[in-house]
């Protein structure tokens, strides 16, 4: 199931944002541990995708960090925070070919990582993270869809969508 365009989702209310952060508290100290974790579970869900990164994965990760907290913190922005990650989507769609069937793998493989990180974790974190997921992913995909470079090939193989499960996280238990 493809992701849900930005049209069709309203931005996460308070509600949402306040358990989105509050499961992040602790995580937001130390957020290269979060950006690690999360590759691990995208490279384990995908792993014909790793050869598009770099072998010192330092530098990637530091860079994901910095937008996870970034994302995280300023989530009480919307308009900032969709022109932000409209100007991600368009830099992933053009730099790796990134499309509407990569995001769930890419939305389960972050939900995993909060999950095994956050002490707090609960099933309602789990619904609020895929809620403001979704957003992040409709908001990415509109800068991809208005970007005007046709992306370079990616290599063969999808997301193995439903694999880990149907939905991109998973409640506490």
């Amino acid at each position: 199931m493809s992701p849900r365009t930005i049209g069709e989702l309203p931005h996460p209310d308070a509600a949402t944002i306040q358990a989105v952060q509050a499961s992040c508290a602790d995580l937001l100290d130390r957020p290269e541990v979060l950006a690690e974790s999360f590759y691990t579970h995208l490279f384990e869900a995908v792993p014909h995708i790793r050869e598009l990164f770099p072998e010192d994965m330092s530098r990637q990760t530091t860079r994901m960090a910095q937008a996870i907290i970034q994302v995280v913190n300023h989530l009480d922005r919307p308009a900032q925070m969709q022109n932000y990650l409209m100007r991600l989507g368009r830099y992933h769609h053009e730099k790796w070919g990134l499309g509407p069937e990569d995001y769930p793998c890419v939305g389960r493989a972050m939900v995993e990582a909060v999950h095994d990180l956050s002490p707090t974790w609960s099933s309602s974190f789990s619904s609020a993270w895929i809620l403001v997921y979704e957003w992040i992913a409709a908001s990415m995909l509109a800068g991809a869809t208005a970007s005007v470079a046709p992306p370079e090939p990616k290599p063969a193989g999808r997301c193995p969508v439903g694999a880990r499960g149907t939905a991109p996280g998973r409640t506490a238990g």
